[in-house]
């Protein structure tokens, strides 16, 4: 007899399933937050030059994209207007 209640205890320790399944839950989201938190030490962040260097990157690129698309958007406009006028 001592085996089993001393499994028991081993088990859950002697609390309701309830509790269990409550704590279960929330030590699994807690060890996502701390597996989330130890990744994000290991990113290599960059520094503010970078930074800067990558958001102009970014936005000449933007920019350019732009003025393409809509240099052929003006070019099809006008083609449309000629066909269909």
């Amino acid at each position: 007899m001592g085996n089993k209640r001393s499994s028991t205890v081993a088990k859950g320790g002697g609390k309701g399933k309830a509790q269990q399944q409550s704590k279960g839950r929330l030590a699994g989201t807690v060890e996502f937050v701390r597996g989330v938190r130890g990744e994000l030490k290991k990113v290599n962040w960059p520094n503010r030059d970078q930074l800067q260097q990558s958001t102009a990157v970014v936005l000449i690129i933007v920019l350019l994209l732009t003025a393409y698309v809509a240099f052929w958007d003006y070019i099809f406009y006008y083609l449309a207007r000629l066909v269909f006028a």
